[in-house]
Parts: structure tokens; C-alpha cells; sequence
């Protein structure tokens, strides 16, 4: 019976170990602040709450405003306040986002109340050396959409994908190349499979790309709100699209801020 145990105790260990292991980066926010991201875009607009979470105790919130302080560089069509995440390659080459390379990257959105029918840029991924973006994610409204930034249309569109009061999980697995036949997305959305495109994903082969998450629109009087909260990349599909799947679609009111 004690030998039992023991293999019983050792192989928790293992699959624990495996399992946080498989985890290359978190924000959730369970630090209580912004430390697990990286350098902000106006972060006079960042705060963390405790009241209204996808998951654990805290999630980020976006709040931005008319005001000129949101302005990047004094552009009034970069009305934004985002969080920022650029993640360091590991010893094995985890992370890279070089030619022929994947990204396995999820996170969770929540709106207390309906966006303004303008094109507001909820997520993109952009690179280090060009600051070319390649893809988005937008909404309007209630509705939510994907595109190629060098696209005119939108590769696919959810008319209350964006639909504020409930927690939506988006999900990424990205195949970076310089050749459009090669590069390619993934996406699903609270679980439902939105296809896989096939585009340039990446602009030169050894761009190291970056993400940024929560609201870019032009100057609006509005004030507007957005909470991030479950963002994490792992090095495999399964952990991506099954990690809390069960929370999604979870409701909450928000009031509270802890810290800014």
C-alpha cells in the first residue's frame, strides 16, 4: 500500500510538473498588478480589479477616454490604452516567433457595456523591427471580426461576439512565415472553431512579434471600458483550447478597482 502511494505521489508530481511546464507564459493578473506584462500603452488607462474576473482572484482593466493623454504621439486616429506582451525565446526556442515557427496564445474579454459602432482594435500582433501589424482582432459594436491587416475585408465576422456582460475567450494557434502559402491562423472563439486561413504572418524571417490587447480607436468623447483576464501561450493545441473553457460565457458586474 505504501508503494502505492508513493507512485501514486511521484506521478502527480510528474504530471504537475508537465503541466505547468507546458505553460510559457501567464497574465492573469494573480500578482495583484501589471508585472507580467510587459511595457504598457498608456498606462494611465491600465488598473486591476477583484470583483469581475474570468478566472482567480484579479483581472486588468482597460478604461479609456477622449482625453488627449490617450493619444499616441498626439495622432487623434490612436486614441489607445493597451497591455503589452513580448515574450523572451527559451532555451529550446520556446517562443520564437521565427520563420516556420508556432503560437499558441489564448486570453478572455469582457465589456460592461456595448462598444460605439467605430472600428475599435481589440488585439493584434505586430512586429519588433518594422512595426508592421499583420492581424487583428476588431469590434463594432457587439460584433466581433478578423482580419489581415493588409486585407481590405475581414476574414470572418461574429455578430454578438463582442456582446457585452459575459466572459469570451479568444484562442490563437499561429504558423509564422514570410510565404503566404505557409503562414497561417487558427481561431476559436468561446470554443467554436472559426477556420484556418492561410496569409503572410510574419514580415521578415527573424521578426521577433509582439501583442497587444485592449482598446485602439480614434478620438471618441466616449468613455469606454474593456477587462482582460486569462492570457496565456502554451506549446501545445489541447492546453490552449481546454485550460478554463468552462468559464466561458461567465457573467459578472464590475465596480471595484485594487490598484492602477
Amino acid at each position: 500500500m505504501k508503494q502505492v502511494l508513493q507512485a501514486a505521489t511521484l506521478a502527480l508530481c510528474f504530471y504537475t510538473l508537465n503541466a505547468s511546464a507546458s505553460i510559457l507564459w501567464q497574465g492573469d493578473f494573480e500578482t495583484g498588478d501589471m508585472s507580467q506584462w510587459s511595457t504598457p500603452i498608456n498606462p494611465a488607462g491600465h488598473s486591476v480589479i477583484s470583483d469581475c474576473v474570468f478566472d482567480g482572484k484579479y483581472a486588468g482593466k482597460i478604461t479609456l477616454t477622449g482625453d488627449e493623454s490617450f493619444l499616441w504621439h498626439g495622432n487623434k486616429d490612436l486614441n489607445r490604452s493597451e497591455f503589452h506582451h513580448r515574450y523572451t525565446v527559451g532555451e529550446n526556442n520556446e517562443g520564437s516567433t521565427q520563420e516556420g515557427s508556432d503560437t499558441f496564445f489564448a486570453f478572455s474579454f469582457y465589456l460592461p457595456k456595448e462598444l460605439s459602432k467605430h472600428k475599435h482594435e481589440l488585439g493584434y500582433w505586430e512586429s519588433d523591427k518594422s512595426w508592421q501589424q499583420m492581424f487583428r482582432f476588431n469590434i463594432q459594436g457587439s460584433e466581433l471580426s478578423f482580419q489581415e491587416t493588409a486585407a481590405k475585408n475581414v476574414l470572418w465576422k461574429l455578430p454578438k461576439g463582442a456582446a457585452p456582460g459575459q466572459w469570451h475567450r479568444v484562442a490563437l494557434h499561429i504558423h509564422w512565415s514570410t510565404n503566404p502559402k505557409l503562414g497561417s491562423t487558427e481561431v476559436w472563439v468561446n470554443g467554436k472553431h472559426m477556420g484556418k486561413n492561410n496569409f503572410q504572418t510574419l514580415p521578415v524571417k527573424d521578426a521577433l512579434m509582439f501583442t497587444q490587447i485592449g482598446i485602439l480607436r480614434s478620438q471618441e468623447n466616449s468613455t469606454e471600458e474593456i477587462l482582460i483576464d486569462g492570457a496565456l501561450q502554451t506549446d501545445n493545441l489541447t492546453e490552449l483550447l481546454e485550460r478554463n473553457r468552462y468559464l466561458i460565457g461567465k457573467t459578472c458586474q464590475p465596480t471595484a478597482t485594487v490598484s492602477h
